[in-house]
């Protein structure tokens, strides 16, 4: 009777402690993630992940394949700490469907998958660039004419939301830093005069902004700390030839102004 009391005890101790004492993640495995499990095309993958020991400064090996089974992205990573990052853009032309990733080290390797949905995608010229705009499905905001504001460091375009049935429209805006940025901060961006907070992210040369447009905005302004000149750079550049000769001519022949 006592043995069975000891067990019934030792049993109880069991299932408290299997209750009240946390789980930990094993640390001698390979763990690999990424930021999102759906992206469209132009949004910013971000892989990142730990190894459980560093092996001779090896990188870490990391294969996106596409849903036809080709590769689609590589990186070869280096550490820091047990950890590493790699990130890519989904390029426009990306089918969509289920992407895999193997990340690989060592003699360990972990798979998973993300998802990539088709959308549409349209073209604001600005000068000698370009924003790109993605929504999914039928892009129901057109958009018009384009102001380049450098003195207040604002870009303003005209768009049309009239064929909007809902509330708001999910838009994704792709930004060349050349055109307007704000180092170390953010690009604000308003409808009608009233900013709308957006998901932003980045790579060396974009800017990319989720942003939630209402219906019944008429007006899209994106403002940084500069903008593109109004001028593009081969009319700034012919500009400075054009004065550099009429000094050079004046001095040579005297011509007084």
């Amino acid at each position: 009777m006592k043995i069975k009391n000891n067990v019934l005890i030792l049993l109880s101790i069991i299932a408290v402690s299997s209750i009240f004492l946390p789980a930990y993640a094993d640390p001698s495995v390979i763990t690999a993630v990424s930021n999102k499990d759906v992206y469209q095309q132009g949004d910013k993958v971000i892989i990142s992940g730990s190894v459980p020991q560093i092996v001779d400064g090896n990188p870490v090996t990391i294969i996106i394949r596409n849903p036809m089974g080709n590769v689609y992205d590589v990186g070869q990573v280096g550490l820091l700490n047990n950890l590493f990052v790699h990130d890519f853009v989904i390029s426009d032309n990306s089918i969509g469907g289920d992407y895999t990733v193997n990340v690989k080290y060592d003699a360990q390797a972990v798979q998973f998958h993300f998802t990539v949905i088709s959308s549409t995608l349209t073209v604001i010229p600005i000068i000698d660039s370009e924003i790109k705009i993605r929504t999914n499905g039928t892009n129901p905001i057109s958009y018009g004419d384009v102001a380049v504001l450098p003195t207040d460091n604002k870009i303003t375009v005209v768009m049309d939301t009239t064929n909007v049935k809902t509330g708001t429209v999910d838009q994704q805006y792709q930004i060349p830093k050349k055109i307007v940025d704000t180092p170390g901060g953010e690009i604000v961006l308003m409808t009608n005069g009233n900013r709308i907070l957006c998901a932003q992210s980045e790579t060396d040369t974009i800017r990319i902004l989720d942003c939630p447009i209402p219906a019944g905005s008429k007006e899209l302004e994106l403002s940084g700390t500069f903008v593109i000149p109004e001028f593009g750079p081969l009319v700034g550049l012919a500009i400075s030839i054009s004065i550099m000769i009429v000094v050079v001519l004046s001095r040579t022949y005297k011509i007084s102004f």
